[in-house]
């Protein structure tokens, strides 16, 4: 009995020691440890700081590269930013606890104690933080974005554009024969410059907006289609690497078993300006005998409507038709801005607009060019009798005369009914494209 109370009694005395005198010692311990508080918050800094800087090198490097950041790290950088800015600032406030003795030989603990308890408890979330890049894998500081056509939940559309009503619901019914379970390929026809590539573009945009397919791949065909230039282009957006595949029958093979792959995934492939039949089994896209395409959806764009029907086995065709004048002026004034309003230029508008016959290319070009012109240049462009697009080229050659010019004389001769007329053909040899 007597061995159970001194046991009893001895328990008593270490809980009491340890939940009185202990609190009382680190009380004290603020004020007489405090030199060596300071020197460990001080070496923790320095410690941190040298870690913080590999870091930030390793986060510039990725950035650099345009790599993402994993969103850790960089919330790791935050805090490591304000807390040593925290630590620096209460060590500064430390100098004056240094000084305020009695007469240079006693501390006062007045000042000491406030300033060392917070001094510890910084020390120990410096500690935490540098603790935090053993236990995280910091090696690594960003991810790889998801290639161009993995439509993914963080998938964002930075594009965004007022779309012409009419162009707005032309591209609505496309989205809607895409999205149609009993159509597997759709074609735009129309005549060039009307907008066809514009228009395939606008719908790639809002078919990633909301999340219709998994996968949207986009490649231009051309006049002269480059049969590795789209595959490299279908690739790309699938995020497969071609570069160690020389040949285009291997290409072809390895995009084939890409696109089996993702089979349970709903694709969307887009071709832009076909001019003539194209082979979808050279390309590497699943299809049957026939070119009739299999486990995907295809959505087309040729001048010939007949491409779409007999070579492509197009399901749904949809005719772009040119802007009326209403939509064609709207298209102008957005571009030139106030200047249609201008008294100078305002009776000017309609007939330079209609000269225009009511495609894009040539509006948008004409405005780009009469935003800033003088009265002549405008005056120039409604001389133009009709709608006549061999006198537009030919205005549109005589303005050439910039680094970009190579560019505009191809898209207008590339537009032109009469492709290599004797103005194009000049302006082609002079620039030295043939």
């Amino acid at each position: 009995m007597a061995e159970f109370a001194t046991s009893v009694a001895s328990n008593l005395v270490s809980k009491l020691g340890e939940h009185l005198f202990a609190p009382i010692g680190r009380q004290f311990g603020y004020v007489l440890c405090y030199k060596s508080y300071v020197q460990d918050l001080e070496n923790g800094v320095e410690k941190l700081e040298y870690v913080r800087k590999r870091v930030q090198s390793s986060v510039d490097e990725a950035v650099y590269d345009v790599k993402p950041i994993h969103s850790d790290v960089k919330k790791w950088l935050d805090s490591v930013e304000n807390k040593v800015k925290e630590a620096q600032n209460l060590l500064k406030q430390g100098e004056s606890a240094r000084n305020a003795c009695f007469h240079g030989w006693l501390p006062n603990p007045m000042v000491r104690h406030p300033i060392g308890k917070k001094v510890k408890k910084m020390t120990q979330v410096i500690q935490e933080l540098h603790d935090e890049t053993a236990n995280n894998d910091f090696q690594k500081v960003h991810y790889e974005n998801p290639p161009k056509g993995i439509v993914t939940a963080t998938t964002f559309v930075d594009k965004k554009e007022d779309v012409l009503e009419l162009r707005a619901s032309i591209t609505e019914d496309v989205m809607k024969a895409i999205t149609d379970d009993k159509i597997c390929v759709v074609g735009v026809y129309g005549p060039g410059g009307v907008g066809k590539s514009k228009l395939l573009e606008d719908v790639e945009r809002q078919v990633k907006k909301k999340k219709l397919f998994d996968v949207v791949v986009m490649a231009n065909i051309s006049r002269n289609p480059d049969l590795k230039t789209i595959q490299g282009d279908i690739a790309y957006a699938l995020g497969l690497k071609l570069m160690n595949v020389e040949t285009t029958r291997g290409r072809a093979d390895r995009l084939h078993e890409r696109l089996e792959c993702d089979r349970e995934k709903k694709i969307l492939i887009i071709l832009d300006n076909l001019w003539r039949k194209v082979e979808l089994k050279d390309v590497g896209i699943p299809c049957c005998d026939d070119n009739k395409v299999i486990g995907c959806k295809l959505l087309l764009s040729s001048r010939n409507r007949e491409i779409l029907r007999i070579d492509m086995f197009s399901d749904r065709e949809f005719r772009l038709n040119e802007l009326d004048d209403g939509e064609a002026r709207k298209l102008f004034e957005r571009i030139t801005g106030d200047r249609v309003h201008d008294s100078e230029f305002k009776p000017l508008v309609d007939g330079v607009v209609k000269n225009c016959g009511g495609l894009p290319l040539f509006i948008i070009s004409q405005a780009k060019r009469l935003r800033r012109g003088l009265s002549a240049a405008w005056r120039n462009a409604l001389t133009i009798e009709g709608s006549d697009l061999k006198s537009l080229v030919e205005l549109d050659f005589d303005n050439v005369n910039n680094d970009e010019d190579p560019i505009i004389v191809l898209d207008l001769c590339y537009i032109s009914e009469e492709n290599f007329s004797g103005g194009c053909l000049g302006l082609l040899l002079g620039f030295g494209f043939i």
